[in-house]
């Protein structure tokens, strides 16, 4: 690797290094802080913000996951930015979110 690559490298761990928050069970308070610090500004529980609300989300936990990991439309994808049980986290915290989620106002 070169000096410039080994810049460019450190630049992009240290971008993506940091405190994560600790992710212990669906519902609990560090997966609801982690929802707010990554999803919360385009999404909302039951109204649609710049993404669906989570009411209006897929039911189907792969789908959830593939979504947080992958992407969809204009949303990036947070595979490289959270950990495997971060992720498993926020598909159960979407899933009980939209059990106990009020309607929309209509």
């Amino acid at each position: 690797m070169t000096i410039q690559g080994n810049h460019k490298a450190l630049f992009l761990a240290g971008l993506f290094s940091g405190p994560v928050p600790a992710v212990h069970a669906a519902g609990s308070q560090d997966v609801q802080q982690l929802f707010e610090e990554k999803c919360s500004r385009c999404h909302a529980v039951s109204e649609k913000t710049l993404g669906p609300a989570i009411r209006e989300m897929s039911k189907a936990p792969d789908v959830l996951r593939e979504a947080i990991v992958k992407g969809k439309n204009t949303m990036h994808g947070f595979g490289a930015l959270l950990s495997a049980p971060e992720i498993d986290a926020l598909v159960k915290y979407l899933l009980a979110q939209q059990q106990t989620a009020p309607l929309p106002e209509k």
